[in-house]
């Protein structure tokens, strides 16, 4: 196996740097399924973003860590995203994103986005 990146987790986090990850990239997790957290939370419908984030949510040693990868890859490019990829959603309070339907939907555009990238996951590893 020849890889330019090694992520290691199949979760929100892990799946989003994938589908961005130049080269050729693999996404190791223990678990039976990918982004298994992303498909329970929120009832189901998960809060995939919110409206309002920004560096000052963030707590770190480093005050200008949060602002320097919001400047990157800010919740407008993801919801962005999650519109190109026609999932329905709605806001709740403060802000939320919540998909309509069902959470299933974000884990699937994350998977298929880190595969359009040339990107693989490995579960149960």
């Amino acid at each position: 196996m020849d890889f330019d990146t090694l992520i290691i987790g199949a979760g929100a986090a892990g799946l989003i740097c994938a589908a961005q990850a130049p080269g050729k990239c693999l996404v190791i997790d223990h678990a039976k399924a990918a982004g298994e957290k992303i498909r329970i939370s929120g009832g189901g419908r998960c809060n995939f973003t919110n409206l309002y984030a920004s560096a000052e949510n963030y707590i770190s040693r480093n005050p200008h860590f949060a602002k320097s990868a919001l400047a990157r890859y800010t919740q407008w490019d993801f919801i962005d995203w999650v519109a190109r990829s026609g999932i329905a959603y709605h806001e709740k309070t403060l802000g939320q994103l919540f998909c309509d339907t069902s959470a299933k939907e974000i884990v699937a555009m994350l998977l298929k986005g880190v595969a359009e990238a040339g990107g693989q996951v490995q579960l149960n590893t």
